[in-house]
């Protein structure tokens, strides 16, 4: 029996030994996996970053192209290539390395073409990846020929939209108007103003919480929003007729969407500072349909509006000593701040435009022009105008004979007022206009193949109101 006992008990040392072995084996492979598919994690890494200043390079050498003879962006796509030290159009695609680039064109309107910049590669995963930018070019030799005279004004055509919901703010993408409201039913609107002097609804839709900005790129409409779920929305407007709400980003706490920016799959986020969560975010929107953070920076203060201006953001702020503040986002991953400009007093600055290297900045009643041009963080003031009546928003007009800035104000006496910032140390006044009733017009937009300024505001019987020069 001891004999049997000990047999039995070398037996499952064996046993031991050999799962031992086993177990011991396979730590080891998954252990080389892991550190396998680490390092095909960074290369690739490396590989996204590699890409996205391919798609950089592609609109930069686009806009080069516009610069020199914009009747040469036909529609389609396209490689890039260089020619007596000149990027031309050339082939369907061009290729660098792992990377394949194809540039598209297509036409938005009589004066103004979409370009959009896709970069593919095939990792050591042998997953496809792709990374995509895209914007607008316009054609300013034409505009500088059909811009009006704006000294005088007259009203070329009103909508009454549905409901008493103030129109918050307004974008023009070819020939329609997107439109954003106040909380209520039907505040998002589509309006077809293909014939400005008779616009037509299109469609609505009702989103949840207070809808605060808007920004159109491509296919879709971004919105900011006093939701608490959802300070970003995303709507799909690829049929005008159909738009759908797609995406939200819920940021952290409570703090409102005030303004909003989008450059290639980036969304630059504005918000109310609510304790220790970020008032500034940068939001992937590659996947529209599940956005993700990417960076963001707390700056213990509202932050109102943003443009965004190669590597740097601007942001329009309610903080008393730094009423623009300027944020590096060269790394969307970790925004520096590293900028800023004290305005006179305490009055929060809400709107915010750039013209090339001049920020347009409406604090109160008053709107200053400043200039980067010597430094991108360190803007000096170039001059500034009295706009009677707080500033609500800004659209601007930036043809080669003139630039006006076309602002929305609460002055019951002229809501609507362009500016000429043509010599921007000597702002003036160049036309105004009342809106019926004492209603504050709250946003503002151009459109330059219209020659016409489309503005909204809190009016119960004309939320929209088209401008045209006489």
């Amino acid at each position: 029996m001891e004999k049997e006992l000990s047999h039995i008990n070398k037996g499952f040392s064996l046993v031991e030994i050999i799962v031992s072995i086993s177990v011991f084996l396979l730590f080891v492979t998954v252990l080389s996996g892991i550190v396998v598919s680490t390092g095909k994690q960074i290369k690739n890494s490396g590989n996204d970053g590699r890409a996205a200043v391919l798609a950089d390079e592609a609109l930069e050498a686009v806009r080069n192209i516009r610069d020199i003879n914009y009747a040469s962006l036909s529609d389609g796509t396209f490689g890039l290539a260089t020619s007596s030290n000149k990027w031309i159009l050339n082939g369907p695609s061009d290729t660098t390395g792992i990377f394949n680039r194809k540039v598209t064109v297509s036409t938005v309107s009589a004066t103004q073409k979409q370009i959009s910049a896709a970069v593919t590669w095939t990792d050591q995963l042998s997953a496809t990846n792709t990374v995509s930018f895209s914007t607008y070019l316009t054609n300013w030799s034409l505009i500088t020929q059909i811009v009006g005279n704006w000294s005088t004004t007259t009203l070329a055509a009103s909508i009454d939209l549905t409901g008493n919901n103030n129109g918050q703010k307004i974008q023009i993408v070819g020939n329609y108007a997107y439109i954003v409201r106040a909380t209520g039913s039907s505040n998002f609107i589509i309006i077809d103003v293909t014939n400005p002097a008779s616009p037509a609804v299109l469609r609505s839709l009702s989103l949840t919480g207070g809808l605060t900005n808007i920004f159109v790129l491509g296919n879709y409409a971004y919105i900011s929003s006093d939701d608490d779920v959802g300070e970003l929305k995303i709507v799909d407007i690829t049929n005008k007729t159909s738009p759908s709400l797609v995406g939200t980003y819920d940021a952290t706490g409570n703090g409102n969407g005030n303004g909003i920016y989008v450059v290639g799959n980036y969304v630059y986020l504005a918000r109310t500072n609510s304790g220790a969560n970020p008032d500034f975010l940068i939001i992937n929107v590659s996947n529209p349909v599940s956005p993700s953070l990417v960076g963001s920076l707390n700056t213990a203060q509202i932050e109102y509006e943003v443009v965004v201006s190669g590597n740097y953001a601007y942001v329009a702020s309610g903080d008393n000593n730094q009423e623009l503040k300027i944020v590096n986002i060269s790394t969307p991953s970790s925004p520096v701040l590293v900028g800023l400009y004290n305005l006179t007093g305490n009055t929060d600055s809400i709107t915010i435009a750039m013209s090339g290297t001049t920020v347009l900045l409406g604090q109160g009643s008053i709107l200053y022009a400043l200039s980067t041009a010597a430094s991108s963080t360190a803007p000096a003031l170039l001059g500034s105008v009295s706009t009677i009546g707080t500033l609500n928003d800004i659209a601007l007009n930036l043809g080669n004979t003139g630039k006006y800035v076309f602002i929305a104000t609460s002055d019951n006496a002229n809501e609507f007022k362009v500016i000429d910032i043509t010599t921007p140390s000597t702002p003036t006044i160049l036309g105004q206009r009342n809106i019926t009733g004492n209603n504050p017009l709250l946003g503002a937009a151009y459109d330059s193949t219209f020659d016409r300024a489309f503005m909204v505001g809190q009016s119960d019987t004309e939320e929209l109101d088209i401008i045209a020069p006489q």
